[in-house]
């Protein structure tokens, strides 16, 4: 899979073991060099950029090296093996240490100012696939894929200050919400953006997207082929997810639901404890992004298809938001001999995060039949 990272200084893109770091200007790429076994495929699974802009860690995901990179430089400033494979790595809030989320649960933190390994800070029972520190460095959030938001006191990170549940399928992303950082946003399988008070685990609001995706196809094609592998589902889950602020009352959240070519920009705004969100605006893609960022006013979508970003300047106006087309760049001009990224890499990926809910699918089969036979009389 692609990755990226995009701000007013830099765009940066990952895939395989290749990093393209382009500063508006010039382009410089960073190859990772990697010891694996005959016939043992390796590709980055993350970056992260720390809030300052300065730095860039990377993950890799079989031989699992985590590597923090100045943007200055194309050397590894640090370097440190992690135990087991990882989801998601993000900075601390002062940039000093790395969370990685790893697959069989659990977060570990990394000083980047020392050479020491990672401490394990907490733990889940299922494969995580996001973690954050809020804003007051109070308290790690995670969430993971059997549906649970975990809120943990930080730095006793054993104290759990709450859970906030209420998805029905994995929970892919997590951000704060950028206007009033008191709430979280999240979202899922299940086709939804949540927004929780993370202090008490109470649900504030929900954007359901599936009322916004009007082709119905869509949604029966990613049925059928779920269903045939005995999974069942009810919507088309999101896949990418970004936010940023407009006003101090006004965010905005792009994301994008799967096989749908398309960037999808609601407003979300709220008055004390009353939320409220609006549809602002489709952006209709040629092909399904692999990566999507907003970063301020930009919206910046990666096509690995084509290897280029195309950047989208997001107009705020007397409450309501339009969107232009800024500009395109190309990505990866040196890296042509590299694979680019197939609606099957798409689909394995999401589909690998669904729980079966039978032992196997001729029982799931035998199921449905049943309920479909009741249904009719």
């Amino acid at each position: 899979m692609a990755h990226m990272v995009g701000t007013e200084k830099y765009i940066i893109t990952a895939k395989e073991l290749h990093v393209d770091i382009f500063n508006y200007l010039d382009h410089k790429t960073i190859d990772i060099a990697v010891k694996n076994k005959p016939n043992e495929r390796d590709s980055i699974s993350d970056i992260a950029l720390s809030n300052d802009g300065k730095q860039l860690a990377v993950i890799t995901l079989t031989s699992k090296k985590l590597l923090v990179y100045d943007l200055q430089l194309t050397k590894p400033q640090k370097e440190y093996n992690v135990p087991r494979s990882a989801s998601r790595i993000r900075f601390t809030v002062d940039d000093s240490k790395l969370l990685v989320a790893d697959k069989s649960g659990d977060v570990l933190i990394y000083d980047i100012t020392t050479d020491s390994s990672g401490t394990k800070i907490l733990g889940h029972l299922s494969l995580l696939l996001d973690v954050l520190q809020t804003n007051d460095s109070k308290y790690i959030i995670s969430s993971d894929r059997d549906e649970k938001i975990r809120v943990s006191c930080y730095p006793n990170t054993y104290n759990i200050q709450t859970y906030c549940l209420g998805h029905k399928e994995f929970v892919n992303h997590i951000e704060l919400l950028p206007h009033n950082d008191k709430y979280l946003t999240s979202t899922s399988g299940d086709g939804t953006v949540k927004i929780w008070n993370y202090i008490d685990g109470k649900l504030h609001h929900t954007i359901d997207t599936s009322v916004d995706i009007t082709d119905d196809q869509l949604k029966q094609n990613f049925l059928n082929i779920m269903d045939e592998g005995g999974i069942e589902v009810s919507n088309l889950p999101i896949v990418h997810y970004s936010t940023s602020s407009i006003s101090d009352n006004f965010s905005v959240l792009a994301l994008t639901v799967h096989s749908c070519n398309a960037v999808l920009i609601y407003s979300l705004s709220n008055n004390d404890n009353k939320f409220s969100h609006r549809l602002e605006h489709k952006i209709i893609l040629e092909n399904f992004p692999s990566a999507m960022k907003l970063h301020n006013t930009s919206i910046f979508v990666y096509d690995d298809t084509e290897r280029y970003v195309l950047i989208y300047k997001l107009i705020y106006n007397n409450e309501n938001v339009t969107v232009e087309t800024h500009s395109k760049e190309r990505m990866f001009e040196s890296k042509e001999d590299t694979d680019t990224e197939n609606k099957e890499t798409q689909l394995e990926a999401i589909k690998v995060l669904y729980k079966r809910k039978f032992d196997n699918v001729q029982e799931y089969q035998e199921r449905k039949k049943q309920r479909l036979e009741k249904s009719s009389k």
